[in-house]
């Protein structure tokens, strides 16, 4: 049993599906603390996942909290659930960027660098808390921009933390299809960084079937994979990676009028609110599972399962490099295949990246690097440095006026 469970940003409307997910696995929680800000929202998500839990015949108790100290005190694992700014924010960065020839994204390129902007002075602070009450607990982050949140936490914290990264499971499931096996035959090699990453063997009963997925790709096509790229460098990237390679594409997309992710977001957050008012809903609404959040059932509930239990899994995790991949700094944070048991994660030593991808990857961490200490710094230019040598950035005089944009909408001091 897990005595306390401490999420931030526990005023979420899809923790309820991150709950019946735990439940399932039989992961027993005596006290979850949902930590948010004060307001109906909160009160609305506690009071479901508490019905949740008494359909269930569980002893769990939901406790909503405004008070970060008391909401992580005495928590085995806190998890970094925080959307700073709301979808509002989100939507500010996909949006935005667009207006000044620059993809829009909550994750990558400029709408990374103003999520990190936003975010990391909050995650500092959750830092601080932990550090002084509760400096044993295991942070889970969730929160993106991941890359840039885990190489803050790596650089300037001595908090245990990992990260989730989930799109490897949503592939795996992908490439079973395509080869018609079960999923659970099929596992996968995996390296990345920067919220960039790809597949490097796909193996069924531990034997590798890489060449036969990168045949039937080529011969056959597939909506998840991306047969030019595939082709091209004789790997599998993930949807971020393939987003890199097509961004005046994908720019275009987004000029044009797109309908953004955020947008869709935004109006089921209302819809699910709205279903959580009835006092006798006590199950999982059709609504929430549009989003398909499958990064709660594929990476975040096996790995606490791994954590309680004597069983070992494997899981990519966003975490300290060290000597994982060669190219890259020992400090920065990458996302490669771990193996997890009760007492740690061991990462898989990936080796030497493909020579085709060192500077890709050697400019986006550089970027990384560097956006964290612009807000540590408070610092315009160091930011605009983080902008200019981006690789999702094609312009200064766009990346600095995007900048200039973004400290008024964020109300932040870079000087």
């Amino acid at each position: 049993m897990i005595e306390r469970f401490t999420i931030l940003g526990g005023s979420s409307v899809y923790i309820p599906e991150l709950l019946v997910s735990l439940l399932a696995r039989n992961v027993v929680i005596d006290e979850l603390v949902l930590y948010g800000r004060p307001g109906k929202k909160l009160q609305l998500v506690s009071q479901f996942c508490q019905r949740i839990v008494d359909r269930r015949g569980y002893m769990t108790r939901v406790i909503p909290s405004t008070d970060l100290e008391e909401a992580v005190r005495g928590a085995k694992y806190v998890l970094n659930h925080v959307r700073v700014g709301g979808m509002e924010a989100r939507m500010r960065d996909e949006m935005i960027p667009p207006k000044f020839g620059l993809v829009g994204d909550e994750a990558l390129g400029a709408g990374g660098i103003a999520n990190a902007i936003r975010t990391l002075p909050v995650v500092f602070y959750f830092v601080e808390v932990l550090e002084r009450v509760n400096p044993n607990a295991l942070f889970i982050n969730l929160t993106h921009p991941m890359s840039i949140i885990m190489e803050a936490l790596i650089r300037y914290s001595s908090l245990r933390a990992v990260g989730i990264t989930h799109l490897p499971s949503v592939y795996q499931k992908s490439l079973a299809h395509l080869l018609g096996v079960d999923n659970h035959r099929v596992t996968l090699e995996y390296f990345g960084a920067g919220n960039l990453g790809w597949i490097s063997d796909v193996k069924v009963d531990n034997k590798s079937r890489l060449s036969t997925v990168i045949d039937l790709i080529e011969e056959q096509g597939h909506e998840d994979f991306d047969k030019e790229v595939v082709s091209l460098f004789r790997l599998i990237p993930v949807r971020n990676t393939g987003l890199f390679f097509y961004r005046h594409d994908v720019l275009k997309k987004q000029v044009a009028g797109m309908r953004f992710r955020s947008e869709i977001l935004h109006e089921n957050e209302r819809r699910l609110l709205h279903l959580y008012e009835n006092p006798k809903l006590d199950d999982i609404p059709e609504a929430a599972r549009e989003r398909n959040t499958e990064w709660y059932e594929e990476t975040i509930v096996p790995l606490l399962c791994a954590m309680e239990c004597s069983a070992e899994c494997q899981v990519v995790l966003c975490q300290k490099n060290e000597d994982s991949i060669r190219d890259l700094p020992q400090e920065c944070s990458v996302e490669v295949l771990s193996t997890v048991n009760c007492k740690k994660w061991t990462p898989k030593k990936v080796g030497c990246l493909p020579r085709p991808l060192i500077g890709l990857y050697v400019s986006l961490k550089e970027s990384e690097r560097l956006i964290i200490e612009a807000v540590r710094q408070k610092s315009f230019a160091t930011a605009l440095k983080a902008l200019a040598v981006n690789p999702f950035v094609t312009s200064l005089e766009a990346a600095k006026r995007f900048l200039e944009k973004v400290q008024r909408e964020e109300k932040v001091d870079l000087y």
